[in-house]
């Protein structure tokens, strides 16, 4: 059995072909498949009181917000933190920055996190595959988490740690107190898109990970490609981690 019950959510990205279409209908269905939460990629041009109704009417918790740095900053951080207060949110995850200018993008996170943190909000960094391209014998994404304050969220994306060929289970015993949340996504090398359970990482071992090892509070089910509709691939992707016991 595992050591604790977490929930799981689904960052909406995963169903932004049906999404817009009808917000309230897949979110009524997320919550049917078993979905405990959602993590945001965008609103919808919906209101923080419209869509916390739309959740408390569904039975679902704000998992998290997926805030590009431009939402931390200026006159939109008020606006940023006005939103995911409604929503019951404090974690605000940049979900990809420039790497190029690296030195740049840390001091963009780190002024965030300051202002945010004042706020009573904590921002965190979500990877893709090229946070681990090699940059003078260590990887991007140990230099930002090491320039970055030790409560700045890591948000590890477990399907593109694999495919860069990353030992998961040493990021996730490196970083344990920093992560709160994780991006459960499959990897395999012959197929793209796969669901979760359908390709090479090693969930039962993680999910042991995360939850005697880390500070993990949801897990958080994202599909970018589907091999059929995408609310079948959430549907599939849950019901393979609810087998396991989780």
């Amino acid at each position: 059995m595992p050591e604790k019950k977490i929930p799981v959510a689904i960052q909406l990205y995963s169903l932004r072909d049906v999404t817009p279409k009808d917000v309230p209908g897949t979110l009524h269905k997320v919550a049917a498949m078993g979905y405990e939460g959602v993590e945001f990629a965008g609103f919808y041009n919906l209101d923080g009181t419209a869509l916390r109704k739309l959740l408390a009417d569904c039975g679902l918790h704000c998992a998290g917000a997926h805030c590009g740095l431009d939402a931390l900053e200026g006159a939109a951080f008020e606006q940023t933190v006005a939103m995911n207060r409604l929503l019951g949110n404090d974690r605000l995850i940049v979900p990809s920055a420039d790497l190029k200018d690296l030195s740049r993008t840390i001091d963009r996170l780190n002024a965030a996190h300051v202002r945010a943190k004042a706020r009573g909000m904590r921002v965190g960094f979500h990877n893709h595959l090229h946070e681990f391209d090699l940059e003078n014998g260590a990887t991007k994404f140990d230099r930002i988490f090491s320039e970055t304050p030790g409560d700045l969220l890591v948000q590890l994306d477990i399907g593109w740690a694999a495919c860069a060929g990353q030992d998961v289970p040493a990021i996730l015993r490196k970083h344990g107190k920093r992560i709160e949340t994780v991006h459960v996504k499959e990897f395999s090398p012959d197929n793209l898109r796969a669901n979760v359970g359908e390709g090479s990482v090693n969930w039962r071992a993680i999910f042991d990970i995360l939850e005697k090892e880390t500070s993990v509070q949801w897990y958080i089910v994202e599909q970018e490609q589907y091999a059929i509709g995408p609310m079948e691939s959430a549907k599939s992707c849950i019901d393979f981690i609810r087998k396991l016991g989780r």
